[in-house]
């Protein structure tokens, strides 16, 4: 009995010292989490604004309820001598995962798609996960990911398309990575996007997303 005591308040006295390094361990390195997700949304906020628009945090005091949408609690404007270029929403949508895909995407006052850049995901890797994958110019067979050389093919084939109607996907184009000028046209004027292979639902997590808050807000918006 005395031995088993003895057991158990040394296996205490482990797991309170354990406890202590976790929380001391998370202690440090929040702050410095929390400071990497704030440069990393600067940064995304951005690309999807032309380049030297200067970007405001909006917080609405009244969320608005008329005209078949609220606004979000936080949004961002940008301004370009003097005028306002447009806004910026942060977005999340089912993937296949099960995880939410996030991502911002700016919009001009019209609706239409300005930029879009995917914030955090958690979707199949080779296929989902290729919502951030550039398009290689190296490899004609594959497209391999090459960072910082580019946009990704997927977010960039958004630009131009129109948020306040339904944003179709293409299943039987290819990536659009792959296609000629002509034929991103015809999508773009089909207001259409092609499909990730083998990965419909992580791209219709973005289409469904778009279409059913951000002409809402737009509309709101132009009020």
């Amino acid at each position: 009995m005395v031995e088993m005591a003895k057991m158990i308040v040394a296996l205490a006295i482990i797991s309170a010292l354990a406890g202590l390094a976790i929380g001391a361990a998370y202690d440090k390195t929040a702050e410095k989490i929390s400071e990497q997700e704030k440069s990393a949304k600067a940064s995304a906020l951005k690309a999807v604004f032309p380049q030297g628009a200067a970007i405001d945090t909006i917080i609405p005091v009244i969320p608005v309820k008329s005209g078949g949408g609220l606004l979000p609690e936080k949004y961002w404007t940008a301004m370009a001598k003097d005028a306002l270029v447009g806004y910026a929403f942060e977005m999340s949508g089912r993937g296949y995962a099960s995880d939410d895909i996030k991502f911002i995407v700016g919009v001009d006052r019209e609706g239409k798609i300005l930029g879009m850049t995917v914030l955090s995901h958690n979707e199949t890797p080779g296929l989902g996960s290729r919502v951030n994958e550039v398009a290689s110019t190296r490899y004609v067979w594959y497209p391999v990911g090459e960072s910082g050389q580019a946009k990704p093919w997927f977010t960039e084939q958004f630009e131009g398309l129109s948020s306040l109607k339904p944003i179709g996907i293409n299943k039987v184009a290819g990536e659009w990575h792959g296609l000629d000028e002509p034929k991103r046209a015809e999508l773009r004027g089909k207001n259409e996007v092609t499909a990730i292979t083998g990965s419909t639902i992580s791209t219709r997590a973005f289409t469904n997303s778009i279409s059913r808050d951000i002409a809402g807000y737009v509309k709101e918006l132009s009020k």
